[in-house]
Formats: C-alpha cells, structure tokens, sequence
C-alpha cells in the first residue's frame, strides 16, 4: 500500500515542472554570524594553547623552584586546545553547509536542496535523483499546532547519495503538504 501511495504522489509530482516542498522560515540569511564566530573560537583555543605553551609549570622536588613541564608535555598539552578549536569552528561551519534553506521536486524526478554555503552567505543548489534519498525520521508526528513536533528534536534529518553526513530541515519551515515528504523519503530500512 505504501508503494503505491508514493508513486501515485511521483505521478502527481511530474506532471510540474517545479514544486516546493520546504521552505525555511526565518531570516534569509540566518548564519551570516557563523564564519565569525567560528574564527573567534579558534582564536580563543589558540589563545589556550599559548597559554599551556608558557604556564604549564611543575615543583622541582630538590630545589623547590617551579620549572616548565617538558616541551613533550606542554606540546600535547597545546595540540590538544588547538584540535579542540578546529573541532569547535569545523563542526560549526560543517551544520552551516548541511543546512537547508529550500527543497524543490523537479519534473517528478528530481530534488534540488539549497543548502547555505560555509560562508554563511547565500546558498548554492544541490541536485540529486528522487528515488536514491531517504531518512529514517517521521516528519508528520501528529504533535503540536503543525503536527510537526517532535520532542526530542527540532530538527529533520534527509541523506543524499554519496554524502556521509544528512542534510537538517528546520521542523519549524514551511511544508506546504507535510505527508508528501513522508512518502517521497520515510524508509525503515535501506
């Protein structure tokens, strides 16, 4: 039954050349901030590192005297504050560009997603064919004034062929008719 209610939404879907099933609500330009603040937290871990660099000192038991750790130390200490910052700024920047702003069905076949580009600033359109993406999640849950609640998260998670990481939806956009995007993607098992 599942399997003819999508493709009879396909169907529908083909017969337009166009059509858009999310929309993200909200400032067109949410992340312009992101390229910032990611930049202001590598500088604050370099500043840590700096700091574990030339304060990271130890009691010399004979003499009493506080000396500087050995260099093998306070350099794992140091790399360990740089990796952290890399971590913090990348996986900030890496949500940026995996966020989507807008999700067209294109002739029946087709879904072009605008995701943000890492900037920040404007989007750049990915194209992928309708029947290789899925997601695991339920987008209509029944709960809330949309029906679009979902408890534990505020976001929708959709993965694309030849993509490691899933593009994220926003459950607080605009879904014109929320239940196509459950037949076009819902998968229990791929």
């Amino acid at each position: 039954m599942g399997h003819v209610r999508q493709r009879n939404a396909i169907k529908n879907l083909s017969n337009r050349p166009e059509v858009t099933i999310f929309t993200r609500n909200g400032p067109s330009n949410p992340f312009k901030w992101g390229p910032w603040v990611a930049g202001g937290q590598l500088l604050l871990w370099i500043n840590f590192a700096d700091f574990y660099w030339n304060y990271s000192l130890v009691k010399d038991e004979e003499t009493g005297e506080m000396k500087p750790l050995e260099m093998w130390k306070r350099a794992s200490l140091s790399s360990v504050a740089l990796v952290a910052g890399l971590a913090i700024g990348g996986g900030l920047l890496h949500f940026i560009s995996r966020s989507v702003a807008r999700v067209q069905i294109l002739n029946g076949k087709t879904v072009q997603l605008d995701v943000f580009r890492v900037t920040g600033r404007g989007t750049v359109s990915r194209k992928y064919p309708l029947h290789l993406m899925y997601s695991k999640d339920i987008l209509c849950t029944g709960v809330g004034p949309a029906g679009l609640t979902k408890p534990s998260s505020t976001q929708y998670s959709i993965q694309a062929p030849g993509n490691k990481y899933a593009f994220i939806l926003s459950r607080s956009g605009e879904f014109p008719d929320p239940k196509i995007f459950d037949l076009l993607f819902h998968r229990t098992s791929v």
